[in-house]
């Protein structure tokens, strides 16, 4: 089943997003079991917002992949202690 989860960093900014992006997706491909990624400001910090076909892809994603990228450039500050994957009832793309 398809989730959702939305991620906010609240000290987030566009340099930190480049920068762990650069890790974590070059050249803008999205992991496997990715299908939809967007960031922008919000709130004078980040979000990023990512549809996964499973919590488990995206879990296995997070734990191995973005929060050592995280900590790399930002420290453990800018790790979410916890973010809560929701259920996708529909998903419609162009």
């Amino acid at each position: 089943m398809a989730v959702v989860v939305v991620n906010s960093i609240p000290q987030g900014s566009r340099e930190f997003y480049d920068q762990v992006s650069a890790r974590v997706a070059p050249n803008d491909q999205l992991p496997e079991g990715c299908s939809v990624h967007i960031a922008g400001p919000s709130n004078g910090g980040w979000r990023v917002i990512t549809v996964w076909d499973s919590e488990e892809r995206f879990q296995q994603f997070r734990n191995e992949t973005l929060i050592p990228a995280m900590k790399e450039v930002g420290g453990d500050g800018f790790i979410a202690p916890s973010v809560q994957p929701e259920e996708v009832y529909k998903l419609i793309t162009a």
